[in-house]
């Protein structure tokens, strides 16, 4: 059966479009053609809106075809796919059964001179690529302007004239770019309407119109309304077109975190001015060439952001400054001849086009710019140029070190870490002592922020706030359920009493129950049955509710509940690693579900995506309990090696961290008798906590499980616990657990880490804290 044909590059994105989906593109190349396939089909199997990308390689765009075959005859690595050297049966080849109605790939490339890039992509069945006359020239090389204004005439002729019957060719304009950064919006938006103009005067009935996100999102949203408008002016009547903005293409940032808050940024900026494709970046970019899995990645982050940005805003006849500028640009060039052909050199010769920074010879370079102070760019000369500049009359000259600041204007605004979403909190100086697995990491010093206690519980059950987190709640749990039954886990209801409970900590204590005459307890922590249960269910969870009586002076901490729900997971024949693979998956599920589900309700609490990216991305750090308390202590915290980290010290490392980590071997004697020791490093516990960040703490605790009967009778002795006291418990271990690795996620601190609320008694509907009699 024939596949059906593809369907044209500017009617998948205008379908796309119509059904409210922002077409995500990433910038990939491979010379290997099996690497370039898998590139493709990641890309196809993404979780968003895509459209595939060959990236030529270097030698190709120069046009030095002998180079890039004598480079493949030498197996050395190229940055891009040489479509004009792999014989013609291989790019079919490669492209077979990818390329179809559901998924069209784009050329790009960056040639002054593209007439053997289009004959090649034409021949393998492709009729999408990109580029322009000006914007493949004065950036990139010494090709005079003339030349390339000739050599790109003749390519947009032979896209047009030689395509498949039924094909659409489409031509994307590069002139919205230009150097990638410090270009005020009027000259990068006059530049893609003159170009597209220039395709359609050569035969061209498709193209977009690019546009580089810069500095000023208000600014930005101007450029992109003032394209569309001067698009739907300008274009001859019969030529499709849509805008295409690209992520941040100048000096991006370093760290991770920046790198993704500016990619979603630029996906927010793209549906709010109505942009219908987005060409992504990845968190590499400041490094190196970007994987396929990080192309991947920044796809689905960009569609994601997308979908929770809201309704485009209409583009609106309000003529912008931006808009302004760009028309007189366009007008200035259009004056001197029809024919763009012979305008666009003439344009550059006489001074009325002027790049700022741009060195090509062909480029008068009187023109200068600067960031305002308003963060906006400003032109501070704009020489023989239609236009008048606009910063201050009493700016001081640009010198090299205010150019290297300006170039670096971007990465060090987003890479700049955020401000504490908690105030600092009182060191505390009372010994540690164990902890439950299941028991919250709290600071015992009141929070500054939001009130220590609830109101009466009419008035809490009533709060648009507690509605807000119920949502929340109710979205998460299903998230959980959702997880854990699809890896194959069974849910059992909790037992709510029993003849023992997890052993206390931190001054907690069980609550006790007459149970017919014998003293029981209500449940702490489940952990203990969930052992037991193992035997009938290999893979089990619980939502536990637990009580626990915490000492009246944390009524007023924000960080203590009587009563609280755990998300308890325990899998037989498991090991850490595998408890933490779960555990992390989980929490990465919840995210995403809960920022799919109610993103107006987290956007209305003033969560912002950014904060969640790592999370919703499945990236999770690790460290030892001796590294943790190594920076610990090299930060002046006086944390002791042999005990728990201690509620200031975990919160210092949480402040320090954006993305959840992993703390790994704690010490022998700082966990309850159930935790495994390393049989090859006595003293080290084969458990774990990780901590959420940005202040939040621990959200989940777990280890592999001691299972030997004589070693957990040893372990209980050791830690103080009289072993009469666990004998049903016993008993089954007598009779064989099997070994295990489980963990407990807290449901409260889920939620408030999701919400960013500052209290657990805000994310509770009926709130007991130590000590205060409450219905």
């Amino acid at each position: 059966m024939t596949a059906a044909a593809p369907r044209p590059f500017g009617a998948f994105v205008a379908a796309s479009a119509s059904a409210g989906r922002l077409v995500v593109q990433p910038r990939m190349g491979f010379g290997d053609p099996a690497a370039m396939r898998t590139g493709l089909e990641r890309t196809r199997a993404a979780t968003a809106t895509t459209v595939g990308t060959l990236t030529i390689d270097s030698y190709t765009r120069v046009g030095d075809l002998a180079g890039a075959g004598a480079a493949l005859a030498e197996g050395a690595g190229l940055n891009g796919y040489p479509i004009a050297t792999h014989p013609l049966a291989v790019t079919r080849a490669l492209l077979d059964g990818v390329h179809d109605e559901g998924f069209p790939v784009q050329v790009r490339h960056g040639s002054a001179r593209p007439q053997a890039i289009v004959r090649a992509l034409l021949a393998a069945g492709l009729d999408a690529t990109e580029g322009g006359p000006v914007s493949y020239c004065l950036p990139y090389g010494r090709t005079p302007l003339r030349e390339s204004v000739a050599a790109w005439a003749e390519g947009c002729e032979l896209l047009a004239g030689h395509a498949r019957p039924g094909s659409v060719p489409h031509l994307e304009s590069f002139g919205g770019c230009l150097l990638g950064q410090l270009c005020p919006p009027g000259l990068l938006v006059a530049m893609s309407v003159l170009e597209c103009l220039f395709f359609a005067q050569h035969g061209v009935r498709s193209v977009s119109l690019s546009y580089a996100q810069q500095t000023d999102p208000g600014q930005d949203e101007d450029a992109i309304r003032a394209l569309r408008r001067l698009a739907g002016e300008l274009l001859p009547a019969g030529v499709d077109h849509h805008v295409v903005l690209y992520t941040y293409m100048g000096v991006y940032p370093r760290t991770e975190r920046g790198a993704t808050r500016l990619l979603e940024a630029s996906a927010r900026l793209a549906v709010r001015a109505g942009a219908d494709r987005l060409l992504v970046k990845t968190t590499a970019e400041s490094r190196r060439i970007p994987t396929v899995a990080e192309n991947v990645r920044a796809l689905e982050t960009a569609a994601a952001a997308a979908a929770l940005a809201g309704p485009p805003l209409p583009v609106g006849r309000d003529d912008s400054e931006v808009y302004m500028e760009a028309r007189a640009l366009v007008e200035g060039v259009l004056g001197l001849y029809p024919d763009l052909a012979r305008a666009l050199p003439a344009a550059f010769e006489r001074g009325l086009l002027d790049v700022p920074f741009c060195l090509h010879p062909d480029n008068a370079g009187r023109s200068r710019s600067v960031i305002g102070a308003d963060g906006r760019l400003r032109w501070s000369d704009t020489g023989a140029m239609p236009i008048r500049p606009d910063a201050p009359a009493d700016l001081a000259p640009l010198t090299s070190n205010g150019l290297l600041t300006a170039l670096n204007h971007m990465a060090d605004r987003y890479d700049r870490p955020p401000a504490d979403p908690v105030p600092p909190y009182r060191h505390r100086t009372d010994t540690p002592h164990h902890r439950h697995e299941q028991e919250p990491v709290m600071d015992h010093a009141p929070q500054a922020a939001g009130p220590a206690l609830p109101p009466p519980l009419g008035e809490h059950l009533r709060s648009p706030q507690l509605r807000a987190a119920m949502l929340v709640q109710q979205e998460a749990l299903w998230a959980a359920r959702d997880f854990l039954r699809g890896a194959g886990f069974t849910e059992l209801l909790p037992p709510l009493v029993g003849p023992v409970t997890d052993p206390g900590g931190r001054g907690a204590k069980a609550l006790d129950v007459d149970y017919y005459g014998r003293p029981y307890k209500l449940m702490t922590s489940a952990i203990l049955y969930k052992q037991a249960s193992l035997r009938g269910f290999p893979k089990l969870f619980y939502i536990a509710p637990n009580v626990r009586v915490e000492p009246e002076e944390t009524a007023t901490t924000g960080r203590h509940l009587v009563e609280f729900h755990q998300i308890d997971v325990e899998i037989a024949g498991a090991s850490r690693e595998d408890a933490q693979e779960v555990a992390a998956g989980l929490l990465t599920h919840v995210a995403e579900h809960v920022w799919t589900a109610v993103p107006d309700v987290l956007a209305e609490l003033g969560r912002q995506e950014a904060d969640f990216a790592d999370v919703r991305s499945g990236k999770y750090d690790v460290c030892t309990h001796q590294e943790a308390v190594a920076r610990l202590l090299t930060a002046g915290h006086p944390q002791s090696p042999d005990s728990e980290i201690d509620w200031t010290g975990e919160r210092l490392l949480s402040l320090e961290s954006d993305r959840p980590f992993f703390i790994n071997d704690y010490p022998k004697g700082s966990r309850g008798f159930y935790d495994r020791e390393d049989p090859e490093r006595p003293g080290v516990l084969r458990n774990f906590d990780l901590i959420a960040p940005h202040g939040y703490g621990e959200l989940v605790s777990g280890s592999e499980r001691e299972s030997d009967y004589a070693t957990i009778v040893t372990r209980m002795r050791e830690s103080g616990e009289n072993p009469a006291k666990y004998a049903w418990y016993l008993k089954e271990a007598r009779e064989g657990i099997p070994a295990s690795a489980g963990f407990g996620m807290g449901l409260q601190r889920l939620v408030r880490f999701l919400t960013g609320l500052d209290a657990l008694w805000q994310v509770s509907a009926y709130p007991k804290l130590p000590g205060v009699v409450a219905p």
